[in-house]
């Protein structure tokens, strides 16, 4: 009822979009959190993707200014409403683009969310050791809950150890911040270790083909949250009495492990819609979560570069993305693997693409 006598009742306000796309640089990458030139890419990386499905739209607004008002809705917590209205839209016209707009994001995803290729990991094992002294390392793992509205089916599996509802979504980061793996979808009342026993990557990397994910020496770094094994290096309990060798083991593994929570902090700084999704489809969830990771490589791997304020949660240091600098060494900074029963096939049928995972 509401949202029908809102749009019997909406006023269009006549808004100039060109005046956007000619904003300078840095004001344009303030409201779209990408430079001009990025964006443009954007344009046509979806542009390609929709043509290539035959999906590409003949509407009167042209795909580039579709594309800056979905951006403007990842990076704000705008409602859709506020959002119309700057752009001179109906509500329901804006949810349409946003919707279409994330689908193609979500599916592109698999070209910028992708496993580090075998010369791609000793590029990372080598810089991981030259910045921290830690061997074999590939990539950093956790969780982070995106907080949502409750969903309309099964709303009690969504609630989190905080009482609220959210989506637990997993990410391997390497050095870089770049995210190699990401698995979207699972409830927000399971935990880290359940998560990774239940996505693909963890019965990947345990199979033995000619590519595999890991070779004998390589392994991901976790928190307390993981179990140990081969493949798994995770810090001692501090519920004991450390020796120094431990001690000092611990310290070296939370400086590589701090990568992951740097990226989950740029990605929900920069993509704010990330700390709050007004959104009660799973699947609508899944391709907004993806479709901005996604955005978060795709701005990395097209060459801009870290602010160090008002984009973070938190800052980034430079030595905090390893590369030539060595990073500060006085920074401080009982489940079994085995594969279980999917408790619920048709909501958690998992889509993987290379190294993106979701399930609706």
């Amino acid at each position: 009822m509401i949202a029908g006598a809102l749009e019997a009742s909406w006023i269009y306000v006549n808004v100039n979009i060109n005046e956007y796309h000619l904003f300078p640089d840095p004001v344009f990458k303030i409201h779209f959190r990408m430079s001009r030139g990025v964006f443009k890419i954007l344009v046509q990386t979806v542009g390609n993707h929709l043509r290539s499905k035959g999906r590409l739209r003949r509407v009167r607004t042209p795909l580039q200014d579709i594309l800056l008002m979905v951006v403007w809705i990842m990076a704000t917590p705008d409602s859709f409403r506020s959002v119309a209205l700057r752009f001179g839209r109906r509500p329901s016209t804006l949810w349409d683009f946003y919707s279409y707009v994330v689908e193609a994001l979500r599916e592109v995803a698999k070209d910028y969310i992708k496993w580090p290729s075998e010369e791609e990991r000793r590029d990372i094992k080598e810089s991981f050791r030259r910045a921290t002294g830690f061997p074999g390392a590939i990539g950093c793992i956790d969780c982070t809950h995106i907080y949502i509205t409750a969903p309309v089916q099964d709303a009690a599996q969504y609630v989190n150890r905080h009482d609220t509802y959210s989506m637990n979504v997993q990410a391997v980061v390497d050095n870089q911040l770049l995210v190699r793996h990401l698995h979207v979808g699972e409830v927000g009342s399971m935990n880290d270790k359940r998560v990774f026993r239940r996505s693909p990557l963890c019965h990947d990397i345990l199979k033995v083909e000619e590519e595999r994910l890991l070779n004998a020496d390589e392994h991901l770094l976790g928190d307390g949250g993981y179990t140990l094994t081969d493949f798994m290096m995770i810090p001692f309990p501090n519920d004991a009495r450390l020796t120094e060798e431990q001690a000092s083991f611990n310290k070296k593994l939370s400086q590589c492990r701090v990568r992951v929570e740097n990226a989950f902090a740029r990605g929900k700084g920069k993509w704010r819609r990330l700390k709050f999704l007004h959104a009660r489809n799973p699947a609508i969830l899944v391709d907004h979560i993806t479709a901005s990771f996604m955005l978060h490589n795709f701005t990395i791997l097209n060459g801009e570069k870290f602010w160090e304020d008002d984009e973070l949660a938190r800052p980034i240091r430079n030595n905090q993305v390893l590369g030539n600098q060595v990073f500060d060494d006085n920074e401080d900074n009982g489940d079994d693997l085995n594969e279980e029963q999917e408790a619920d096939q048709e909501r958690l049928d998992a889509a993987a693409f290379n190294g993106v995972e979701y399930h609706t």
